[in-house]
Protein backbone atom coordinates (compact mmCIF):
# COMPACT_ATOMS: atom_id res chain seq x y z
CA UNK A 1 0.00 0.00 0.00
CA UNK A 2 3.17 2.43 -0.25
CA UNK A 3 2.34 5.43 -2.36
CA UNK A 4 4.39 8.66 -2.75
CA UNK A 5 3.65 11.36 -5.56
CA UNK A 6 6.77 13.47 -7.30
CA UNK A 7 4.28 17.01 -7.20
CA UNK A 8 2.50 16.51 -3.79
CA UNK A 9 3.46 15.66 -0.35
CA UNK A 10 0.46 13.10 1.36
CA UNK A 11 -0.25 12.69 4.92
CA UNK A 12 -2.57 11.94 6.99
CA UNK A 13 -4.83 8.88 5.20
CA UNK A 14 -7.94 5.92 5.28
CA UNK A 15 -8.86 3.02 3.28
CA UNK A 16 -12.01 1.77 2.63
CA UNK A 17 -13.12 -1.45 0.33
CA UNK A 18 -16.54 -1.13 -1.78
CA UNK A 19 -16.23 -4.29 -2.49
CA UNK A 20 -14.40 -4.37 -5.85
CA UNK A 21 -11.87 -1.92 -5.20
CA UNK A 22 -10.19 -0.51 -2.62
CA UNK A 23 -10.40 3.40 -1.97
CA UNK A 24 -7.45 5.23 -0.65
CA UNK A 25 -8.03 9.10 0.57
CA UNK A 26 -4.91 10.90 1.77
CA UNK A 27 -4.40 14.32 2.85
CA UNK A 28 -2.02 16.45 -0.11
CA UNK A 29 -0.64 19.65 -0.50
CA UNK A 30 1.20 21.25 -3.58
CA UNK A 31 5.55 20.71 -2.86
CA UNK A 32 5.62 24.05 -4.69
CA UNK A 33 4.61 25.11 -1.12
CA UNK A 34 8.42 24.15 -0.30
CA UNK A 35 7.69 24.10 3.66
CA UNK A 36 5.77 21.86 4.61
CA UNK A 37 4.69 23.55 7.20
CA UNK A 38 2.51 25.32 5.31
CA UNK A 39 0.39 21.65 3.76
CA UNK A 40 -2.45 22.28 6.19
CA UNK A 41 -3.59 25.63 5.01
CA UNK A 42 -3.47 24.45 1.85
CA UNK A 43 -4.93 20.38 1.86
CA UNK A 44 -7.25 19.11 -0.43
CA UNK A 45 -8.49 15.29 -0.47
CA UNK A 46 -6.94 12.89 -3.07
CA UNK A 47 -7.99 9.86 -4.11
CA UNK A 48 -6.74 6.47 -5.66
CA UNK A 49 -8.62 2.80 -6.14
CA UNK A 50 -6.51 -0.35 -6.21
CA UNK A 51 -7.88 -3.73 -6.65
CA UNK A 52 -4.97 -5.40 -4.17
CA UNK A 53 -4.29 -2.42 -1.55
CA UNK A 54 -0.90 -2.53 -2.68
CA UNK A 55 -0.79 -0.99 -6.68
CA UNK A 56 -2.42 2.62 -6.51
CA UNK A 57 -3.88 4.78 -9.58
CA UNK A 58 -4.67 8.08 -8.83
CA UNK A 59 -7.68 9.81 -9.90
CA UNK A 60 -8.95 13.34 -9.62
CA UNK A 61 -8.75 14.83 -5.95
CA UNK A 62 -12.33 13.55 -4.16
CA UNK A 63 -12.57 17.37 -2.30
CA UNK A 64 -10.36 20.83 -2.66
CA UNK A 65 -12.20 23.60 -0.54
CA UNK A 66 -15.05 25.12 -1.54
CA UNK A 67 -16.07 28.70 -2.76
CA UNK A 68 -16.59 31.29 0.12
CA UNK A 69 -17.70 32.58 1.77
CA UNK A 70 -18.27 28.68 3.40
CA UNK A 71 -17.32 26.65 6.63
CA UNK A 72 -14.63 24.59 4.27
CA UNK A 73 -13.65 27.66 2.20
CA UNK A 74 -9.95 27.23 3.61
CA UNK A 75 -8.81 23.71 3.57
CA UNK A 76 -10.16 20.37 3.35
CA UNK A 77 -8.73 17.79 6.38
CA UNK A 78 -9.12 14.41 7.50
CA UNK A 79 -12.00 12.28 8.10
CA UNK A 80 -13.15 8.61 7.24
CA UNK A 81 -15.17 7.07 4.60
CA UNK A 82 -18.85 4.02 4.98
CA UNK A 83 -20.13 2.64 2.40
CA UNK A 84 -23.97 3.58 2.83
CA UNK A 85 -27.03 1.04 3.37
CA UNK A 86 -28.09 1.86 -0.75
CA UNK A 87 -24.22 0.72 -1.75
CA UNK A 88 -23.23 4.05 -2.24
CA UNK A 89 -20.43 6.38 -0.89
CA UNK A 90 -19.82 8.65 1.49
CA UNK A 91 -16.91 10.58 3.27
CA UNK A 92 -16.95 12.09 5.91
CA UNK A 93 -14.00 15.17 6.60
CA UNK A 94 -13.23 18.15 8.47
CA UNK A 95 -12.86 21.75 6.80
CA UNK A 96 -12.08 24.80 8.06
CA UNK A 97 -12.55 28.46 7.03
CA UNK A 98 -11.14 31.67 6.09
CA UNK A 99 -13.47 33.28 7.78
CA UNK A 100 -12.72 32.48 11.38
CA UNK A 101 -9.27 32.19 10.47
CA UNK A 102 -8.69 28.56 10.28
CA UNK A 103 -9.35 28.34 14.04
CA UNK A 104 -12.48 26.41 14.32
CA UNK A 105 -12.94 23.13 13.11
CA UNK A 106 -16.37 21.44 11.63
CA UNK A 107 -17.25 18.04 10.29
CA UNK A 108 -19.25 17.81 7.45
CA UNK A 109 -20.04 15.04 4.47
CA UNK A 110 -19.82 14.37 0.63
CA UNK A 111 -21.52 11.37 -1.03
CA UNK A 112 -20.31 9.75 -4.61
CA UNK A 113 -22.56 7.68 -6.43
CA UNK A 114 -20.02 6.35 -9.07
CA UNK A 115 -16.56 6.49 -6.25
CA UNK A 116 -15.19 8.84 -8.51
CA UNK A 117 -17.52 12.42 -7.99
CA UNK A 118 -18.37 13.69 -5.08
CA UNK A 119 -20.94 15.77 -4.08
CA UNK A 120 -21.37 17.93 -0.72
CA UNK A 121 -24.57 16.71 1.03
CA UNK A 122 -24.42 18.91 4.68
CA UNK A 123 -26.61 21.56 5.16
CA UNK A 124 -25.07 22.10 8.00
CA UNK A 125 -22.12 21.06 9.53
CA UNK A 126 -21.28 19.04 12.88
CA UNK A 127 -19.90 21.67 16.01
CA UNK A 128 -18.52 21.17 18.76
CA UNK A 129 -20.95 21.35 21.65
CA UNK A 130 -20.11 23.46 24.45
CA UNK A 131 -21.63 21.59 27.18
CA UNK A 132 -18.81 19.00 27.17
CA UNK A 133 -16.42 20.43 24.40
CA UNK A 134 -13.78 23.69 24.85
CA UNK A 135 -14.54 25.99 21.90
CA UNK A 136 -13.29 28.87 20.72
CA UNK A 137 -12.13 31.15 23.41
CA UNK A 138 -13.16 28.87 26.14
CA UNK A 139 -10.29 28.42 28.81
CA UNK A 140 -8.44 30.75 26.31
CA UNK A 141 -7.73 28.27 23.57
CA UNK A 142 -7.08 30.13 20.46
CA UNK A 143 -8.52 27.28 18.36
CA UNK A 144 -11.58 24.50 18.26
CA UNK A 145 -10.50 20.63 18.01
CA UNK A 146 -13.46 19.21 16.26
CA UNK A 147 -12.01 16.92 13.71
CA UNK A 148 -10.88 13.21 12.05
CA UNK A 149 -14.63 12.05 12.03
CA UNK A 150 -14.17 8.60 12.49
CA UNK A 151 -17.60 6.74 11.56
CA UNK A 152 -19.04 3.42 12.29
CA UNK A 153 -21.72 0.88 12.80
CA UNK A 154 -22.59 -0.51 15.69
CA UNK A 155 -25.84 -2.46 16.80
CA UNK A 156 -28.08 -0.84 14.29
CA UNK A 157 -26.72 2.89 14.88
CA UNK A 158 -24.00 5.24 13.23
CA UNK A 159 -21.00 6.31 15.46
CA UNK A 160 -18.35 9.41 14.99
CA UNK A 161 -15.81 9.12 16.85
CA UNK A 162 -13.65 13.14 16.91
CA UNK A 163 -10.61 14.24 17.93
CA UNK A 164 -11.80 16.51 20.17
CA UNK A 165 -11.08 19.20 23.51
CA UNK A 166 -12.89 18.68 27.65
CA UNK A 167 -13.94 22.02 29.02
CA UNK A 168 -11.77 23.60 31.88
CA UNK A 169 -8.53 21.38 31.07
CA UNK A 170 -5.04 22.56 30.81
CA UNK A 171 -3.64 22.09 27.37
CA UNK A 172 -1.76 19.19 27.78
CA UNK A 173 -4.42 17.15 29.23
CA UNK A 174 -7.66 17.78 27.70
CA UNK A 175 -7.68 15.75 24.75
CA UNK A 176 -10.98 13.31 24.73
CA UNK A 177 -12.43 11.45 21.84
CA UNK A 178 -15.55 13.38 21.04
CA UNK A 179 -18.71 11.08 20.03
CA UNK A 180 -21.98 11.67 17.71
CA UNK A 181 -24.54 9.26 16.79
CA UNK A 182 -26.72 8.93 13.79
CA UNK A 183 -29.79 6.50 12.80
CA UNK A 184 -28.97 7.54 9.30
CA UNK A 185 -26.07 8.93 8.52
CA UNK A 186 -27.85 12.46 7.99
CA UNK A 187 -28.96 13.72 11.47
CA UNK A 188 -26.50 13.52 13.81
CA UNK A 189 -26.57 14.40 17.41
CA UNK A 190 -23.69 15.40 19.52
CA UNK A 191 -22.85 13.39 23.19
CA UNK A 192 -20.64 13.55 25.61
CA UNK A 193 -17.12 12.59 25.46
CA UNK A 194 -16.44 8.87 25.40
CA UNK A 195 -12.87 9.15 27.40
CA UNK A 196 -12.09 11.39 30.58
CA UNK A 197 -9.28 13.96 29.98
CA UNK A 198 -5.82 12.18 30.30
CA UNK A 199 -2.19 12.39 29.52
CA UNK A 200 -2.85 13.94 25.88
CA UNK A 201 -3.53 16.90 24.69
CA UNK A 202 -5.27 15.59 21.87
CA UNK A 203 -5.86 12.06 20.07
CA UNK A 204 -5.61 12.58 16.65
CA UNK A 205 -6.88 10.42 13.93
CA UNK A 206 -8.61 7.61 15.83
CA UNK A 207 -10.21 4.81 15.37
CA UNK A 208 -12.08 1.79 16.87
CA UNK A 209 -11.31 -1.71 15.78
CA UNK A 210 -11.57 -5.31 16.97
CA UNK A 211 -8.73 -7.23 16.34
CA UNK A 212 -8.71 -11.05 17.18
CA UNK A 213 -11.75 -10.66 19.73
CA UNK A 214 -9.80 -7.71 20.81
CA UNK A 215 -11.16 -4.16 21.09
CA UNK A 216 -8.49 -1.10 20.24
CA UNK A 217 -8.37 2.06 20.54
CA UNK A 218 -6.08 3.65 17.73
CA UNK A 219 -4.93 7.18 18.11
CA UNK A 220 -1.81 9.61 17.49
CA UNK A 221 -0.56 12.41 19.47
CA UNK A 222 3.20 14.16 19.14
CA UNK A 223 5.58 14.23 21.86
CA UNK A 224 4.63 17.94 21.98
CA UNK A 225 1.03 17.36 23.03
CA UNK A 226 1.86 14.58 25.83
CA UNK A 227 1.55 15.97 29.41
CA UNK A 228 4.70 13.28 29.59
CA UNK A 229 6.95 13.69 26.57
CA UNK A 230 8.05 10.20 25.58
CA UNK A 231 8.97 8.99 21.62
CA UNK A 232 5.66 7.49 20.72
CA UNK A 233 3.60 9.24 18.57
CA UNK A 234 0.91 6.35 17.58
CA UNK A 235 -1.07 5.30 20.56
CA UNK A 236 -3.26 2.03 21.02
CA UNK A 237 -5.17 1.47 24.12
CA UNK A 238 -7.23 -1.98 25.12
CA UNK A 239 -10.69 -1.33 25.46
CA UNK A 240 -14.17 -3.65 26.47
CA UNK A 241 -16.38 -2.87 23.57
CA UNK A 242 -16.34 -0.97 20.33
CA UNK A 243 -17.42 2.16 22.38
CA UNK A 244 -14.96 1.66 24.99
CA UNK A 245 -14.35 2.30 27.76
CA UNK A 246 -10.32 2.50 26.82
CA UNK A 247 -7.62 2.33 29.08
CA UNK A 248 -6.27 5.14 27.57
CA UNK A 249 -3.86 5.99 30.59
CA UNK A 250 -2.20 2.41 29.72
CA UNK A 251 -1.93 3.75 26.09
CA UNK A 252 1.17 1.91 24.63
CA UNK A 253 2.81 3.76 21.41
CA UNK A 254 4.06 1.81 17.73
CA UNK A 255 7.87 1.33 17.27
CA UNK A 256 8.64 2.88 14.70
CA UNK A 257 7.78 6.41 16.52
CA UNK A 258 8.58 8.43 13.05
CA UNK A 259 4.80 7.50 11.75
CA UNK A 260 2.00 9.57 12.40
CA UNK A 261 -1.76 9.09 11.89
CA UNK A 262 -1.48 5.01 12.23
CA UNK A 263 -4.57 3.28 10.51
CA UNK A 264 -5.53 -0.49 11.33
CA UNK A 265 -7.33 -1.68 8.50
CA UNK A 266 -8.22 -4.95 7.26
CA UNK A 267 -7.51 -6.27 3.79
CA UNK A 268 -10.02 -8.45 1.91
CA UNK A 269 -7.72 -11.71 3.03
CA UNK A 270 -8.39 -11.20 6.25
CA UNK A 271 -4.47 -9.76 7.62
CA UNK A 272 -4.52 -6.60 9.66
CA UNK A 273 -2.30 -3.99 8.77
CA UNK A 274 -0.79 -0.68 10.23
CA UNK A 275 -0.97 2.08 7.35
CA UNK A 276 0.49 5.36 8.68
CA UNK A 277 2.95 8.59 6.98
CA UNK A 278 6.45 9.31 7.75
CA UNK A 279 6.86 12.24 9.70
CA UNK A 280 10.64 11.48 9.25
CA UNK A 281 12.92 9.90 11.42
CA UNK A 282 15.88 12.17 10.70
CA UNK A 283 13.57 15.54 11.22
CA UNK A 284 12.69 15.40 7.30
CA UNK A 285 9.02 15.50 6.31
CA UNK A 286 8.91 13.06 3.44
CA UNK A 287 4.85 13.89 2.62
CA UNK A 288 4.58 9.15 1.65
CA UNK A 289 2.67 6.87 2.90
CA UNK A 290 5.37 3.58 3.27
CA UNK A 291 4.26 0.12 3.40
CA UNK A 292 2.13 -0.79 5.83
CA UNK A 293 3.13 -3.16 8.78
CA UNK A 294 1.30 -6.60 9.56
CA UNK A 295 -0.39 -6.14 12.72
CA UNK A 296 1.15 -9.14 13.88
CA UNK A 297 4.41 -7.33 13.15
CA UNK A 298 3.44 -4.02 14.52
CA UNK A 299 5.93 -3.44 18.15
CA UNK A 300 3.92 -1.64 21.05
CA UNK A 301 5.45 -0.54 23.75
CA UNK A 302 4.80 1.26 27.50
CA UNK A 303 3.57 0.74 30.48
CA UNK A 304 -0.35 -0.38 28.71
Amino acid sequence: MAFSMPDHWLWDHWLVDDGSRYHLFFLRASRALHDPDLRHWRASMGHAISDDARTWTLLPDALVHSDGPSWDDKAIWTGSTVIKPDGTMRVFYTGISHGDRGQVQRIGWADSEDGITFRRMCPRPLQADPRWYATLGSDGADDEHWRDPFVFEHEGRWHMLITARARGVDRLHAGVIGHAVSDDLDHWQVCEPLTAPGPFGHLEVSQSRTVGGRHVLVFSCGQDMQADPCPGTVWVAEGEGPLGPWDIDGARYVEPTHLYAGQIVQLRDGQWVLSAFDDGADGVFRGIAPDPIPWEEVVLTGQG
